[in-house]
C-alpha cells in the first residue's frame, strides 16, 4: 500500500506545501484581477443605455467544507474561492461563467503524513441559476452547470518502505477533471447569499501506472458564503 513518505524530510515537505497553497492563492489573486478588469470592461460595454434594469452582476464567493477522501485519506476539508459574472436573462433566469480555485487538503498529527494526498484546481464553471424572488429580494436561489477544472497544485506517492518503489515521486492526480457544480442559496438583503455548494467530479483522477490502478473521483460539499453587487 503506497504510504506517505515519513522520514526526516516531512517537516520540511508539509510547509512546503503549505507554501505552495499561498503561492496558488496569490496566483489566484492576479487571475482573478485580470478577470475581473475584462469582464468589467465588457460589462460597462454591454449596459443598455437607459441604465433601467440590471443585467449584470458581480459575485465573489468563498467556501469551506468536506471532500471525498482518496484511499487512507482521513476526511479532508475541501476550500472553494471564486469570482461569477452573472447575466440576468429574465427576472429569475440568469448565466454566470466565472472563474475559480477549488482545493482539498488534511488537518492532523505530523507523524499521519500531513498532506499527502492534498490537491488544488483552477475551475471555469458555467452556471444557471434561477431566482425564485425578483433580484435583491429575500428567496431561494439555485444554481446547476458544467465546471471544467484544470490542475494547479499535485502531489507524488511514495513508498517509505521502499525508497526505490517505481511510483516514487510520481503525480497522483491527473491535470483535467469535468464536473457539475450544484448550489443551493438564500438570498439575505441585497447583497449576500449563504449556502450550499458542491462539486460532482465526473472522471477518474487517479493516473494509471503499471501494476497501479485505481479510481478517484474528487467531490466535495462546502458551506459558501456569496457577496453580489
Amino acid at each position: 500500500m503506497i504510504k506517505a513518505y515519513l522520514d526526516t524530510n516531512v517537516l520540511v515537505d508539509y510547509f512546503a506545501q503549505r507554501q505552495n497553497f499561498f503561492v496558488d492563492i496569490c496566483k489566484m489573486t492576479s487571475l482573478f484581477k485580470r478577470v475581473l478588469l475584462t469582464l468589467s470592461v465588457a460589462m460597462l460595454l454591454s449596459l443598455p443605455i437607459s441604465g433601467q434594469d440590471k443585467h449584470f452582476e458581480h459575485n465573489i464567493y468563498i467556501g469551506l467544507g468536506g471532500a471525498h477522501s482518496f484511499e487512507g485519506e482521513d476526511d479532508p476539508f475541501a476550500f472553494h474561492i471564486g469570482y461569477g459574472l452573472n447575466y440576468y436573462l429574465t427576472r429569475h433566469w440568469s448565466v454566470m461563467p466565472g472563474i475559480g480555485y477549488r482545493a482539498k487538503f488534511e488537518i492532523g498529527d505530523y507523524e499521519a503524513g500531513i498532506g499527502s494526498y492534498d490537491c488544488s484546481y483552477f475551475d471555469v464553471p458555467v452556471l444557471i441559476q434561477y431566482h425564485l424572488s425578483n433580484p435583491r429580494k429575500s428567496g431561494l436561489v439555485v444554481e446547476c452547470g458544467p465546471v471544467f477544472s484544470f490542475i494547479a497544485s499535485n502531489n507524488q506517492y511514495y513508498n517509505d518502505a521502499n525508497p526505490y518503489h517505481p511510483l516514487n515521486d510520481k503525480d497522483i492526480y491527473r491535470s483535467f477533471d469535468f464536473g457539475l457544480q450544484p448550489g443551493i442559496y438564500y438570498q439575505l438583503g441585497k447583497h449576500w447569499r449563504l449556502g450550499l455548494q458542491g462539486h460532482v467530479g465526473l472522471l477518474n483522477l487517479e493516473k494509471d501506472y503499471p501494476g497501479k490502478s485505481g479510481s478517484y473521483h474528487f467531490h466535495d460539499l462546502t458551506a459558501t458564503l456569496n457577496f453580489h453587487f
